[in-house]
């Protein structure tokens, strides 16, 4: 499970009434109808209907107070309880809108919540996880107030709600074989949204109404591992995703989804024992608009840097950032680890240094540059046990600094038939395509390839095709094939590896 977005800070409430202040009260039931222990609820969420920084209390045996001024607020707590056939179920209790005029004293009951309830058309898919997000605007903007989840085997349970007040409820789920989430030859990724909290919390689909997506996970030239995440991006800031591995690379599996909702996924690619210790992760946001059928990869080379940017204004210096193992569609992360070395440096004209950094592709907290032309470089080297290929990379912008707070830098990138393991028939005329990322309309690549990574260069004609590029060029009788491409007063960009050869 991996979650993503800023997550909010509450302070606490001062639990003695404050001068001008009312005291609230809150005693919450588990799901059998006792008094919540500690170890069941803990902490009450307050979310002033105001737009105020949300606050909350403490729970403390099903007990909870505090200080709160006059107004409207929006609670939620949650419960987690041991059912009696000995699983366990979590429960979101909410009140949208609780209006504070005077003291007030409340019960949560958890037995007035409504189960989550999961299926698809698939004998023998089961949940593998499932989560819930309670989402309100609030004074003008969409607030995500909480979410829960469970994992195979849990119960989850929440209170209905009106649609007054802006309220939403948002269900996905991961279904696969038995629940498992290991070797699954399928994935269901499945979600629903509604105005307020309807009383039946089914989610059902039928797979003739999902987005049929045949994933190739391939390898990089070297035995390794691969697994993936997918959760949807509700738009509020704050996206979960479940886990499922693909296993041995290379691989193919069948993954559905609900159309038309922004999917955000990731794949991680590790070694062979599948430790995922260390890892290369890609992230893409996929919308597929109808049911039916797609195709969709991971790891397919030839990679190289994208999203590149020069951020003269952080607010704590300048900062720079290119996603250095990028495939087409999905950017790679951006870090250093101990398969991934290198440096960066942005320099001006007469060689006065701006900034360094020894991480690939990544820089920060450097002194904003004068207006003028800047040369920023970075270097990486890869000895991944998972991949042979882009084995050394080095990239050299052409920065006009001038007014403008953040500089796009251009990319290239390539695109060409590879099988599974990144390979291309050897002695036979390959194609490749080349986009320009970021770059300026109407400029033309210089493309050159090496059979000897990088001791020599032959240089290969590129001709227009719409808005890409094209060349042709005849690979060696094996080993690997390097590229580098020059967009004159743009970027020079070279990939040591960029396929191998079979």
């Amino acid at each position: 499970m991996r979650q993503r977005g800023e997550q909010p800070t509450f302070r606490r409430l001062q639990r003695a009434a404050a001068a001008g202040e009312h005291r609230l009260e809150v005693t919450v039931l588990n799901r059998d109808g006792a008094v919540a222990t500690s170890d069941e609820t803990n902490w009450l969420s307050i979310w002033p209907l105001d737009g105020s920084d949300p606050a909350g209390t403490e729970v403390d045996n099903g007990h909870g107070e505090g200080s709160l001024p006059a107004g409207d607020y929006s609670l939620n707590a949650e419960v987690d309880h041991q059912e009696a056939d000995g699983t366990w179920s979590r429960t979101i209790i909410w009140l949208p809108k609780v209006t504070v005029t005077g003291d007030v004293s409340l019960t949560l009951d958890a037995r007035t919540a409504n189960p989550v309830q999961v299926t698809v058309d698939k004998a023998g898919a089961r949940p593998a996880g499932t989560e819930v997000d309670l989402v309100q605007r609030i004074a003008g903007r969409r607030r995500h107030l909480t979410g829960t989840f469970g994992l195979a085997g849990d119960h989850l349970y929440v209170t209905p709600a009106s649609a007054e007040g802006g309220t939403e409820y948002e269900v996905q789920s991961l279904l696969t074989q038995n629940g498992k989430t290991e070797g699954s030859p399928y994935a269901y990724n499945i979600a629903s949204k509604a105005a307020g909290v309807p009383a039946d919390l089914t989610l059902s689909a039928r797979t003739k109404d999902l987005a049929a997506v045949k994933v190739r996970y391939a390898s990089e030239g070297r035995p390794g591992c691969a697994g993936a995440h997918a959760g949807v991006d509700w738009g509020t800031g704050s996206v979960l995703s479940f886990y499922w591995g693909a296993g041995a690379v290379p691989t193919t599996r069948t993954e559905y989804y609900t159309p038309g909702l922004d999917w955000l996924r990731d794949e991680a690619l590790t070694t062979a024992d599948c430790a995922f210790d260390e890892n290369d992760i890609r992230t893409r946001t996929d919308r597929f608009p109808t049911a039916g059928a797609y195709t969709r990869s991971w790891n397919k080379g030839p990679l190289g840097p994208a999203d590149g940017r020069l951020i003269l204004d952080t607010g704590n210096g300048t900062g720079f950032s290119a996603a250095m193992l990028s495939e087409r569609g999905a950017l790679s992360n951006i870090r250093r680890y101990s398969f991934l070395k290198g440096d960066s440096a942005l320099v001006s004209l007469s060689g006065e240094s701006i900034g360094q950094s020894v991480v690939p592709g990544y820089g920060r907290i450097w002194a904003r540059p004068e207006p003028g032309r800047y040369t920023l470089t970075t270097n990486a080297t890869r000895s991944a046990p998972w991949s042979d290929l882009a084995t050394s990379q080095h990239v050299v912008w052409d920065v006009m600094v001038g007014q403008d707070d953040i500089i796009k830098l251009p990319t290239v990138e390539y695109r060409t038939a590879l099988d599974d393991e990144n390979r291309a028939p050897a002695n036979t005329t390959q194609t490749l395509t080349l986009t320009l990322q970021q770059a300026k309309a109407g400029v033309k690549p210089t493309l050159w390839t090496s059979f000897d990574d990088g001791e020599s260069w032959t240089p290969v004609s590129v001709s227009a095709d719409g808005d890409r590029w094209t060349a042709s060029f005849r690979n060696p009788a094996k080993g690997f094939v390097s590229l580098r491409t020059k967009i004159d007063g743009a970027v020079d960009q070279t990939v040591i590896r960029a396929y191998g050869l079979r």
